[in-house]
C-alpha cells in the first residue's frame, strides 16, 4: 500500500491540460490568427489569412505572392468551486494547504494560463489555375496552466485521512490534515500545413492538403509533507500519527504486525515530471464555389489525426509511483487522436464594401481514440455556429466583428471532464479592424473573448474516492481475515472457545472499523468555468 493514496491523487493532478488561445473542439484550436479574432466566421472567407479555414478559397486571390505574419497573446483562467461530503461542513474544513488553513467547506481553486507569444504565418502563391499555400500555427494547446494550491479532486484524497485514522483507532485524536501541493501542465500542438488548389472552373476550386502535427507536453506535480493535525494542534507525519494505533493492535495481536505496518505507510511523498511528445498527420480536402458576385460557399474536411504521445517520466525517490500512474509510465505511448472536423461556410456580399459570413463546424469527438477510450463517455459530437461581418469604412480601414457559439457532447453526467481538464459550452465575440497601410501592406488588430457557461458536475462518489479507498483497504481486510482464520483454527485445535480469545476480539473490532470506512459518505460537487481573452496583431503583404 506504499504511497497508494497520494498516487491516486497525483493521477488526477497530472491529467490537467491547457488551451490558451482556445476556440474550437476539445483539442482543436480554430483560432489561428488575428483575422479570426476580429471576425470569427472564416469558413468562406477569401483571404491569405484563411489558408487554414478555407484552403480552396486561396485560388480566388489576386495572382502572385501573399504573406500573413501573426502573433496572439492569450490569458485564461480555470475555476473549480468544489465541495466534498457537504458544502457547509465537509472535510475540506479540516485542511491546511501550503501552510494556509481552509476557511470553508466549499473551496475555489483557480488555475491561470498565459501565452504571450502564439505565432502563426500563411504564405500563398496564386497562378492561373494552380495555387499553393503553406500555413503554420499552434493548432492545439498554446500555453501552460498553474494550480498553485491543487484542486478538489486532489485534496479530497487527503481530506479523508482524519476520518479514516479516527475510524481505525476508535478515537478522535486526529482533528485535521496538512499537505503541500502544486501542479501545472503545458501543451503545445504545432501544425505545419501545405495545400494545393486547382480551379476546376472559373468559379469553382478544390484543394487538397496535409498537416503535420507535433505535440510537446509536460505535466508536473507533487504532494509532500502529508501530515495529520492532532487534537492538541501538533502536526505529525501520517505514519507517525498512526503508529500508536499500529503498536496497540500489533501488541494485542502480534500476528497483525506485518499488516499494520502496511497501514502505517499509506501516505508518502510523491512527485511526477512527465514530458510527452508525438507526431501525427492530418489529410485535408476543401472546395469553394463562387456562385456569383454576391455569394460564396465553401466546405472543408479534416480527417482524423492518429496521434500517439510517448512519455519520458521522472518520479520521486519515495516509491514506485509510476506503477500507479499508468498513463504516465516512462516509455509508454498514449492514445490522443485529434478528431475529424467538417466545416461549412457562406459569405454574402450585398455590395463591395460590406460582407456577411456564417459557418458551422462538427467535431467527430467520439471517433477519436483517447487514453482508456475516454471518448466513449461523450454523448455525441461537438459543434459550433459562427457569424460575422466586415465593412470597409474607407479606402484604408475595414472594421469587423464576429460571434461563435460552441457546444460539446458532455451529456448530463460529465464523465469526460474533471476539475483538472474541462471545457464548457460557450459564446465568443471578436472585434477588430484591418488598416491598409499601403496598397500592398495591411495591419490586422483584434480582441477576442470567450464567455463560458458554468457546468455543474455532481458525483455520488466524488472522483471515485469510496472505490479507491475500498481498493486500498482490500489488502488490509484480506490480511486481517487470514490472521483471524489462522487464530480460529489454532483455537479449535487447542479446544479454546474463539469468543474467549482477546486476539479475535481485537480483530473483530478492527474489521468493523475497516467496514465503516467503506461506508463513508463521499458525494461531492464541482462547478466549473473558464475565462479566455486573446489579443491579436497581424501583418499582410501582397507581392
Amino acid at each position: 500500500m506504499r504511497n497508494k493514496l497520494l498516487r491516486l491523487a497525483l493521477v488526477s493532478a497530472t491529467a490537467l491540460g491547457t488551451t490558451a488561445a482556445h476556440a474550437g473542439g476539445f483539442v482543436t484550436n480554430t483560432n489561428q490568427n488575428a483575422a479570426f479574432g476580429r471576425n470569427l466566421s472564416q469558413d468562406a472567407q477569401i483571404d491569405v489569412t484563411s489558408v487554414y479555414a478555407n484552403p480552396a478559397g486561396v485560388a480566388f486571390l489576386n495572382p502572385g505572392w501573399h504573406l500573413s505574419l501573426n502573433n496572439q497573446s492569450a490569458f485564461q483562467t480555470r475555476t473549480a468551486e468544489s465541495w466534498f461530503v457537504s458544502p457547509d461542513q465537509g472535510p475540506f474544513l479540516q485542511g491546511t494547504v501550503n501552510g494556509v488553513r481552509n476557511t470553508s467547506a466549499t473551496k475555489t481553486y483557480k488555475g491561470k494560463a498565459t501565452a504571450p507569444i502564439i505565432p502563426s504565418f500563411d504564405l500563398a502563391y496564386v497562378a492561373d489555375r494552380w495555387s499553393v499555400a503553406a500555413h503554420f500555427a499552434v493548432v492545439g494547446g498554446g500555453g501552460k496552466c498553474d494550480f498553485n494550491d491543487g484542486l478538489g479532486s486532489f485534496e479530497s484524497k487527503a481530506a479523508l485521512l482524519p476520518t479514516v485514522m479516527n475510524a481505525l483507532s476508535g478515537t478522535n485524536s486526529v482533528a485535521g490534515y496538512s499537505i503541500n501541493t502544486t501542479m501545472r501542465g503545458r501543451q503545445y500542438y504545432f501544425g505545419g500545413q501545405i495545400n494545393a488548389t486547382y480551379n476546376v472552373l472559373d468559379n469553382l476550386s478544390v484543394a487538397v492538403g496535409v498537416r503535420g502535427v507535433y505535440a510537446s507536453n509536460n505535466y508536473y506535480g507533487y504532494v509532500s509533507n502529508i501530515s495529520a493535525v492532532m487534537a492538541d494542534g501538533t502536526q505529525l507525519p501520517v505514519a507517525a500519527a498512526m503508529q500508536p494505533m499500529v503498536t496497540q493492535i500489533a501488541t494485542a495481536v502480534p500476528e497483525l504486525a506485518p499488516v499494520m505496518s502496511q497501514v502505517a505507510s499509506v501516505a508518502g511523498d510523491v512527485s511526477l515530471n512527465c514530458d510527452q511528445t508525438g507526431f501525427g498527420v492530418t489529410p485535408i480536402i476543401g472546395i469553394d464555389w463562387r456562385i456569383n458576385d454576391h455569394w460564396n460557399v465553401a466546405a472543408k474536411y479534416e480527417f482524423k489525426t492518429r496521434l500517439r504521445l510517448k512519455n519520458e517520466s521522472g518520479e520521486s525517490a519515495s516509491g514506485s509511483a509510476l506503477a500507479q500512474l499508468d498513463e504516465y509510465q516512462d516509455g509508454k505511448k498514449v492514445e490522443a487522436d485529434i478528431p475529424a472536423l467538417l466545416t461549412l461556410g457562406v459569405q454574402y456580399t450585398p455590395f463591395d464594401a460590406l460582407r456577411f459570413n456564417a459557418g458551422g463546424h462538427v467535431f467527430f469527438d467520439k471517433q477519436a481514440t483517447q487514453y482508456n477510450h475516454r471518448e466513449e463517455l461523450l454523448d455525441g459530437p461537438g459543434w459550433e455556429i459562427t457569424a460575422g461581418a466586415e465593412y470597409d469604412v474607407c479606402d484604408w480601414a475595414t472594421i469587423s466583428a464576429g460571434w461563435q457559439t460552441t457546444h460539446y457532447g458532455l451529456g448530463d453526467k460529465g464523465g469526460y471532464i474533471s476539475d483538472m481538464s474541462f471545457v464548457t459550452n460557450s459564446n465568443s465575440i471578436g472585434i477588430g479592424a484591418r488598416f491598409h497601410i499601403t496598397k500592398r501592406v495591411a495591419l490586422d488588430v483584434s480582441y477576442f473573448k470567450t464567455l463560458y457557461k458554468h457546468y455543474d458536475k455532481h458525483q455520488a462518489d466524488y472522483n471515485n474516492i469510496s472505490q479507491n479507498f475500498g481498493a486500498l483497504l482490500t489488502q488490509v481486510g484480506q490480511g486481517v481475515q487470514t490472521v483471524a482464520t489462522n487464530i480460529a483454527q489454532q483455537d479449535a485445535a487447542a479446544g479454546i472457545n474463539p469468543a474467549d480469545d482477546p486476539r479475535l476480539t481485537a480483530i473483530n473490532s478492527l474489521s468493523t472499523s475497516v467496514q465503516s470506512i467503506t461506508q463513508l459518505p463521499t458525494q461531492g460537487h464541482d462547478r466549473l468555468t473558464r475565462t479566455n481573452d486573446v489579443i491579436g496583431i497581424g501583418l499582410i503583404f501582397d507581392f
